[in-house]
C-alpha cells in the first residue's frame, strides 16, 4: 500500500516537473531534477512513471535521433523539429494544419487514422550561427 502511495505522489511530481516545459527532456535529465525532492528514487522508477505518462497520453514520448528517449509534456498533436548538430527539439504549432492533413487522408483511407507524427530534421538557427 505505501508504494503504490509513494509512486503516486512520484507521479504527481514528475508532473509538476515536465509541467509545461518545451525543451522534451530525457530520462536522466528529469531523474536528476526528482532527485533533488525524492533522493531515494531510481532512474528506473522515473523511467516507469514517465512510460504510464506515456501510455496514458498524459505526454509524448520523442526519438530525437540521439539515442536517447525524450517526453514532451505537450500530447496535443503538433509537429517537432530535429536539429542533427546539437540534437535540440523544437515545437512546430501545427495542429490545425495536422487536423486537415489527417482529414484529407482519411478521404482515400478506409480505415481510421488515431495519430500523426510529423517531423523535420535539419540544422537549427544556433548551430547554423556557430558553422557561419
Amino acid at each position: 500500500m505505501e508504494k503504490a502511495r509513494r509512486n503516486s505522489r512520484q507521479r504527481v511530481k514528475l508532473r509538476e516537473i515536465l509541467g509545461d516545459r518545451t525543451d522534451h527532456p530525457d530520462a536522466q535529465t528529469i531523474y536528476k531534477e526528482i532527485r533533488e525532492i525524492y533522493p531515494s528514487i531510481s532512474l528506473g522508477t522515473v523511467y516507469r512513471n514517465l512510460m504510464l505518462l506515456a501510455d496514458n497520453k498524459e505526454l509524448q514520448i520523442i526519438n530525437a535521433g540521439d539515442g536517447k528517449v525524450h517526453f514532451d509534456p505537450n500530447p496535443a498533436p503538433h509537429a517537432h523539429f530535429f536539429c542533427n548538430c546539437c540534437h535540440k527539439v523544437t515545437d512546430f504549432s501545427t495542429n490545425e494544419q495536422m487536423n486537415a492533413l489527417i482529414h484529407e487522408q482519411e478521404k482515400s483511407f478506409n480505415g481510421k487514422i488515431e495519430e500523426c507524427e510529423i517531423t523535420f530534421k535539419g540544422i537549427c538557427a544556433d548551430c547554423l550561427n556557430k558553422i557561419s
